[in-house]
């Protein structure tokens, strides 16, 4: 294919690169190729004369590319979308749905037939120590909109304490509900990371699907520091219990667990979180009224903890992470866009 040049090293003033972003979004070998038949085109215009049905011919690849590197939606070209979305307003689905939308819509995540799993936090029954029920059920609808050929929502807790009428919801938006009741229902799984866990013993969902969306809610924890989309994830995980052995052997656990379950996308829940006496409550409740959205779940709790009045440096499990390569926790290396709606 050729060498391929960085982009950082391609000069902002370049006039190319100034006019024609999107053909650069690819890179310099993409972009040189269409340049290089552009002038190709041109010089064989002003070496030969051309009918106007050689002209068209000999053209047309290379107006198709230029329509694709002039139009942001082009297909043709890759379009780059920010890491994280954050929204802020009054509106949990409205603002779950925009998030999403920023990062280039959920068929960026979902294709048609895919089997999608989603993993709530919806253990606990008191304001800020669980997701608001909405922003789970416009995910859902997400989903169903791109296309999913199965939507299941499971968690070792259920969803009981959202009542009912969000268990409706979600059923109307085609959502199967799975509460694991038999040892069937898990798998043990090597942790070839592992520091503390060697193995661990998770729902089946956590790694039988085509794309899991993790859906947690930032807050407080008692041994944890914090609670968000990594800790999260030990809604997968049976006999939680054995990760609290003191809080060194807690953060490399919950590190274990995550190194081996990725999640494609992780929405979450900032509109009230729990400051104190987490991860249950009851306790003092702030309104950041956001919802944060993206791949990278390390970056996500990173960016979230402010939020808490802590840097990720005071959270093990999520340098633990990082110094793994499964993630990133410096917001100098994030490409963030914050909206409000």
């Amino acid at each position: 294919m050729g060498l391929q040049i960085p982009l950082a090293w391609i000069p902002c003033d370049n006039p190319q690169r100034k006019f024609f972003p999107h053909l650069f979004a690819r890179g310099y070998d993409a972009a040189h190729e269409f340049f290089h038949s552009a002038h190709a085109i041109f010089d064989l215009i002003m070496k030969t004369k051309l009918n106007r049905r050689t002209f068209l011919k000999k053209s047309a690849g290379l107006l198709a590319a230029f329509a694709a590197s002039s139009d942001p939606g082009g297909t043709s070209f890759a379009r780059e979308y920010p890491d994280i979305a954050v929204v802020e307003g009054e509106s949990p689905a409205n603002q779950t749905r925009k998030a999403v939308e920023i990062l280039g819509g959920m068929k960026t995540f979902v294709q048609r037939g895919n089997r999608v799993v989603i993993l709530p936090n919806a253990e606990w029954r008191y304001p800020g120590a669980v997701v608001n029920p909405a922003i789970a059920i416009e995910v859902a609808r997400l989903c169903g909109e791109a296309g999913a050929g199965s939507i299941t929502i499971t968690t070792n807790y259920g969803i009981g304490r959202w009542g009912s009428d969000v268990v409706q919801e979600l059923q109307a938006a085609g959502v199967k509900i799975k509460v694991p009741s038999h040892p069937k229902d898990y798998r043990i799984v090597s942790v070839p990371q592992g520091r503390v866990r060697k193995e661990v013993t998770i729902l089946r969902e956590a790694l039988e699907h085509d794309v899991l969306i993790d859906i947690p809610i930032f807050k407080d924890h008692y041994g944890a520091r914090i609670s968000g989309s990594i800790k999260n994830l030990m809604g997968f995980n049976w006999g939680s219990i054995e990760f609290h052995q003191g809080q060194e052997y807690l953060h490399q656990a919950i590190a274990d667990l995550a190194s081996v379950i990725r999640p494609h996308l992780c929405v979450v829940d900032a509109t009230r979180i729990l400051v104190e006496n987490g991860p249950g409550g009851p306790g003092r409740t702030i309104r950041p009224k956001k919802v944060y959205a993206g791949r990278d779940m390390v970056a996500l709790d990173a960016l979230c903890c402010p939020l808490l009045d802590l840097k990720p440096a005071d959270v093990p499990h999520i340098m633990h992470l990082e110094a793994a390569g499964h993630g990133r926790a410096d917001r100098s290396r994030m490409r963030i866009v914050q909206v409000r709606v």
